[in-house]
């Protein structure tokens, strides 16, 4: 049914709509709410409510003054863009276990780009050795000096206990100098090139199968005496210092080798840290096992790689239990001691989620670090909303974004039953790509992540481990039981 309004009652409704501010109700004066500028340090109790469709030009803001909460007053049906594939939380104001406070709007910056996300460094090797062509100048640059010295200090003194076991002390048995060792290390780096280290040395050293590219270098018995004599230091005092330090037997000469290659590098703007697996079998207290790894048991390293060329620029070992991390947690750990070269630099550090954490990403933005980070973070952690987990009506390809005054939380759905968490300090607001339809954090973690996943892949592919002696009896026997069966 239709109903007749007189000509009275429309200039009545006209006036009341063109009435004083002081006079409107306040349902009318929500459709003009504003954001303070200082939101990033607001209050809950100071959020109130927003439009979710303001004016075209006009900046979505907050009343500083309005008594409801938001979470009272906004409907609980969640509002998405034009292509559906963004969730906007029902709320503005989100809280995780921890109660941490997260916002389903990004604050208003003061600036156009932050300075930290403004980095111009060109990656490559330093002055000293930039215009260096000389293959054994660069290997020295490396196995420096110093190293060759130390290797020769102790592998001699390891020389002088062994002959005094032989009768007759031949030239096999003599001690070593600095060009011996490192032709050394030029053989085991020449197996790791022809992929000759799982040869047995007799092999290598024979001219049938191997030339005299090894034959011409040193005996067959003068290397396998010295790889068995090969030490890193005073043996005399290493039960001494382990007690302080586990790694003891080997920290002297990782030192040198770490701070050579931070001297000889110019990382780019973007580093990736991660762990790296060495297999390794042999007695350590510090070994570990790690089923998902091709080689699953081994001596685990953390790394920081620059993404553009998969150079390794600092690395520490994991300890275990021995690890002195004074008082931090453990992935922060080794986050801030892996970048002190870098400290200040606003470079971006990409890391998984055995690293990443909303502490450790306020922390690297403050003085001295000045770094930004990308990482994915476990679904675990008490700073994650309630609103962000995974829902059956959720549809697959969706994100959602929620903000902590530089921080970007997102949470992405690729398949029906997982949901992926990624953390953002660059103060990026939440995007698709337009080609891949995924969000441009998800696409940017996935072309930083694989930095020392790659330089792993290259290491296995020349690696110039040495079975062990164990492992070639284990070999013969089976061989000899094989016979046997047959």
């Amino acid at each position: 049914m239709t109903r007749r309004i007189d000509e009275g009652t429309i200039l009545q409704l006209l006036l009341a709509d063109n009435g004083d501010e002081e006079n409107s109700s306040e349902s009318e004066k929500e459709d003009h709410i504003e954001v303070d500028p200082a939101y990033e340090s607001a209050n809950e109790d100071e959020v109130s409510s927003v439009t979710l469709h303001p004016p075209p030009g006009q900046d979505v803001q907050v009343n500083d003054h309005a008594a409801p909460l938001i979470e009272d007053q906004i409907p609980g049906t969640s509002a998405q863009n034009d292509n559906d594939l963004i969730i906007i939380p029902s709320r503005i104001v989100l809280r995780g276990k921890d109660k941490h406070k997260w916002s389903s709007i990004k604050p208003r910056s003061q600036s156009r780009t932050a300075a930290r996300n403004i980095v111009h460094i060109r990656p490559g090797p330093t002055r000293m050795c930039k215009n260096e062509l000389d293959p054994l100048y660069c290997f020295s640059s490396f196995i420096t000096e110093d190293m060759v010295n130390l290797i020769v200090t102790y592998t001699n003194a390891e020389i002088a206990l062994k002959s005094k076991k032989y009768k007759n002390v031949t030239a096999t048995q003599r001690p070593t100098d600095a060009g011996e060792v490192r032709a050394l290390i030029g053989i085991l780096t020449l197996t790791a090139a022809m992929k000759d280290n799982h040869l047995p040395s007799k092999e290598i050293f024979d001219t049938t199968f191997c030339g005299n590219r090894y034959r011409s270098t040193m005996s067959n018995e003068r290397f396998d005496f010295l790889i068995s004599c090969l030490r890193f230091d005073d043996k005399s005092t290493r039960q001494q210092r382990r007690q302080t330090d586990v790694y003891a037997p080997f920290r002297d000469l990782w030192n040198l080798f770490i701070a050579a290659c931070q001297e000889n590098y110019k990382p780019g703007s973007y580093l990736t840290i991660d762990e790296q697996l060495l297999g390794f079998r042999g007695r350590c207290p510090f070994r570990i096992y790690i089923p998902n790894k091709p080689n699953k048991y081994g001596i685990k390293i953390v790394m920081v790689v620059d993404n553009s060329t998969k150079y390794m620029v600092d690395a520490e070992p994991y300890l275990g239990s021995c690890t002195k991390t004074d008082g931090l947690p453990l992935g922060e750990y080794f986050v801030k001691k892996l970048t002190r070269t870098v400290h200040g630099t606003n470079r971006n550090i990409t890391m998984d989620n055995w690293f990443t954490s909303v502490p450790l990403a306020k922390s690297l933005l403050k003085e001295p670090y000045k770094l930004t980070l990308v990482g994915t973070l476990r679904a675990n952690k008490r700073e994650i909303p309630i609103e962000l987990q995974n829902e059956r009506t959720r549809g697959t390809g969706t994100a959602m974004f929620c903000y902590d005054n530089e921080l970007t939380l997102l949470s992405y759905k690729p398949k029906p039953q997982k949901v992926v968490f990624l953390l953002s300090t660059c103060d990026e607001e939440g995007k698709l790509d337009e080609t891949s339809k995924k969000p441009t954090m998800v696409e940017f973690y996935n072309q930083t992540k694989g930095g020392v996943d790659k330089l792993d892949q290259m290491c296995s592919i020349a690696s110039c481990s040495r079975k062990t002696r164990r492992t070639l009896l284990d070999h013969s026997n089976f061989r000899k039981q094989a016979k046997t069966k047959v």
